[in-house]
């Protein structure tokens, strides 16, 4: 399989384009709205190239249901005009006319079906690259989603939306066939091709009607199954402390009830399903019945031959495919669109950080300086009365804890939106730069980092591992404990690791890192003093970046080139409750 054509641009409305060098000369281009459950089904099926694609892959499988549909035809010609006639000549002309048939039907299902496959593989990981893109935006999602239901979006749901190019390239292949099929019966007699479009118009509207319930019931069991997966993603990265807690039975009640309510709504789900494809085998039943009734009675009376008669018979036959497949055009689309409306609620997710630039704004110019930052700082941050600057070379301690100092790291790393003149980046005021410009220069990984199933060296995140790195963060140490140092196995979110071992590898690849400014946020809670102590001064030796360590470690602080000492958040003061006195008052 080739890669598919990649256009400048897409041209679904709602679907933001691909990104392009940044121009500083240029207004900035503001991402467009985000696009709606219409607009992913158009996108997942039309987009890149992907529409002639689609437009071929029905062509070829209405060749086939053409090429199905004239068999019957075929065989009673071979009937009336070999056969009867007791010619052997024709006889072999016609079978050799036949045996070509066949190969033509082949052939062009072959082709709808390679064309719709690619267009069906290449919409799906589209869309699976609109949901990672969202959850991944360097402004942050505003309303956090459990990962088991992202993964739920970004994988059912994605592939069901894209299966759109499936259900058109069938449909259209099946109304070639039912037209085909009708002409067919009209050239034998017109009362069997009335009788044919009078059922198939029937029977469409009824199931059209019938599978109206059948969109709203795909949402709710794609919604329970992400719940579902939420609460087992939870449980099983915690379950020691649901251990600890002795909240084992309380955890397994809950997921147990969010399972069979996942189950519930499958059910309800695959049996609207089932009365709709019962009801349509039905209706097809009762219809090749009458149909091969009607011929039968026909060709008693003389009114058409023996080979019309095998002819019609075999093309209500024919016909049941198509009605059965086109019958189901709009359970098809109701099921798309409930996947395509939970895709869209993920990619409407508003922002955590608001873009710096409102589209009237022209982006400032890459020299563009805020003259009020100290000369030669790499990094200013203003907080309160206190001003913090970095430069390369120098560790710089920010005393913090609690709120304080995740909001100190979200700051510096733009996971927060900075005030204008809050944050300065090389004399640049960060509250004009996008965060993902912030993150090229500064790396700032959360306190509760991520570890990858993989190896050691997976999680190092490099090309090249340095052992220098590896010993300033004390890994090291642990690399002498473990099998295959750096190729041994970490287990799924590093649970074949301790504590410490688990924050020296994500120091580990925080160094790794090429960004020149470096925020620790207590980088070695779970390690012992020793060790602490000799990170704190493995530390101290990158005179080409300037380092920041957020801790209320004293060994890391002694570490520092300066220090600066935050206050803790005062604590809320509640308001008392109506009918109620404060402690001085009442112990008056």
């Amino acid at each position: 399989m080739t890669a598919p054509d990649t256009p400048p641009a897409s041209s679904t409305p709602g679907i933001a384009p691909a990104a392009h060098p940044t121009d500083p000369s240029r207004p900035v281009r503001q991402s467009q709205d985000p696009p709606g459950a219409g607009a992913l089904i158009r996108h997942g099926s039309f987009s890149a190239g992907r529409g002639w694609r689609l437009g071929v892959a029905s062509a070829g499988f209405a060749g086939h249901q053409i090429a199905e549909a004239m068999v019957p035809v075929l065989i009673g010609v071979v009937i009336d005009q070999a056969i009867r006639e007791g010619d052997p000549g024709a006889l072999l002309n016609w079978l050799t006319a036949l045996a070509a048939l066949f190969l033509v039907l082949i052939l062009c299902w072959r082709t709808g079906s390679q064309l719709a496959t690619r267009v069906y593989s290449f919409g799906e990981h589209e869309l699976r690259l609109m949901a990672a893109g969202r959850v991944l935006h360097p402004r942050g999602m505003a309303t956090k989603r459990a990962p088991g239901e992202v993964l739920t979006v970004a994988t059912s749901d994605a592939s069901n939306v894209s299966g759109l190019a499936w259900v058109l390239a069938e449909q259209g292949g099946a109304l070639a066939g039912l037209v085909t099929a009708t002409i067919a019966l009209l050239l034998i007699s017109w009362q069997l091709a009335a009788v044919v479009l009078v059922v198939s118009a029937v029977q469409l509207l009824l199931l059209h009607l019938l599978s109206g319930p059948l969109e709203q019931r795909v949402y709710a069991e794609q919604s329970g199954a992400a719940r579902a997966g939420a609460l087992a993603t939870d449980f099983t990265g915690g379950l020691r402390v649901l251990k600890g807690f002795g909240a084992e039975r309380t955890a397994a009640d809950r997921y147990r009830d969010a399972s069979q309510e996942s189950v519930r709504a499958a059910l309800r789900r695959v049996r609207s399903l089932a009365d709709l494809s019962a009801l349509n085998s039905a209706l097809s039943g009762i219809f090749l019945t009458g149909i091969a009734l009607a011929a039968g009675s026909m060709a008693l009376n003389g009114t058409i031959t023996v080979g019309n008669l095998v002819t019609a018979v075999g093309l209500a036959q024919v016909v049941a495919g198509p009605m059965e497949t086109l019958g189901f055009l709009g359970a098809a689309i109701a099921s798309k669109r409930g996947s395509a409306r939970r895709l869209a609620e993920l990619l409407a997710i508003p922002h955590r950080v608001p873009d710096p630039h409102p589209p009237t704004m022209t982006r400032p110019a890459a020299h563009a300086c805020d003259h009020n930052a100290p000369r030669g700082a790499l990094l200013t941050l203003r907080h309160d009365d206190h001003v913090i600057t970095a430069r390369r070379g120098e560790v710089i301690g920010i005393h913090a804890r609690g709120e304080t100092a995740v909001a100190v790291a979200d700051l510096i790393s733009c996971r927060r939106a900075p005030e204008p003149g809050q944050y300065t980046l090389d004399g640049r005021d960060a509250a004009l730069l996008p965060p993902d410009e912030v993150r090229r220069t500064v790396f700032a990984p959360p306190h509760d980092a991520v570890v990858f199933t993989g190896s050691i060296a997976d999680n190092l995140a490099t090309e090249r591992v340095d052992p220098a790195l590896l010993t300033a963060a004390g890994l090291d140490d642990v690399l002498t404990q473990l099998p295959d140092g750096t190729a041994s196995a970490v287990g799924e979110q590093g649970r074949f690791l301790s504590g410490g071992q688990r924050q020296r590898l994500l120091l580990a690849r925080a160094l790794h890192q090429p960004q020149p400014v470096l925020v620790l946020h207590e980088p070695t809670t779970s390690v012992d003093s020793v060790t602490e102590d000799r990170i704190g001064r493995a530390l101290r030796g990158f005179g080409d970046r300037a380092i920041i360590l957020i801790t209320t470690s004293p060994a890391l602080l002694d570490a520092c080139d300066r220090t600066h000492e935050l206050p803790d958040p005062a604590p809320p003061n509640p308001e008392p409750e109506p009918g109620t006195l404060p402690d001085a008052v009442a112990a008056r």
